[in-house]
């Protein structure tokens, strides 16, 4: 048998298996994106952002789908699932800050995901501009300026 014979087994032999990039992107590609956008719209109105995931492994797995095919979605649309996250943790941070405003600001971290309250003052302050107390007092009648 020749040197060419024996490459041509080796790659009639690869191409039985696919490489685990290409499993992964057949993965995705099987899963529409409306109907990943439709699992994830279902575990934004369950609240599943609120539960401290530390990984995008262990969110995909709440929502039964594989942390590639959910890395894939977000990738494709030029954003990350940690950021799209934070601005939903945020957001409702935002609103439970002007609602309430007797309850203390560490609550209102956990109470969104975010276990630690200086973390979450400083992503608060991050993403906003302003510190929750800041945001709660100019929320109270006064515009915030910055």
């Amino acid at each position: 048998m020749s040197w060419a014979g024996k490459k041509s087994f080796k790659e009639r032999f690869k191409s039985l298996f696919l490489s685990k990039e290409q499993a992964l992107l057949q993965d995705a590609a099987a899963m529409s994106r409306e109907r990943i956008r439709s699992i994830l719209d279902s575990w934004v109105a369950q609240k599943g952002y609120h539960l401290p995931h530390r990984s995008i492994s262990e969110a995909a797995a709440s929502m039964g789908l594989a942390s590639s095919t959910l890395y894939n979605y977000f990738k494709a649309d030029g954003d990350d699932f940690r950021s799209w996250r934070t601005r939903l943790r945020m957001e409702e941070a935002k609103q439970l800050l002007s609602r309430e405003p007797g309850t203390p600001v560490s609550y209102i971290g956990r109470r969104v995901g975010i276990l630690d309250r200086s973390n979450f003052s400083r992503t608060f302050k991050e993403y906003t501009g302003y510190t929750p107390e800041e945001w709660r007092k100019g929320r109270g009648g006064r515009q915030l300026t910055r």
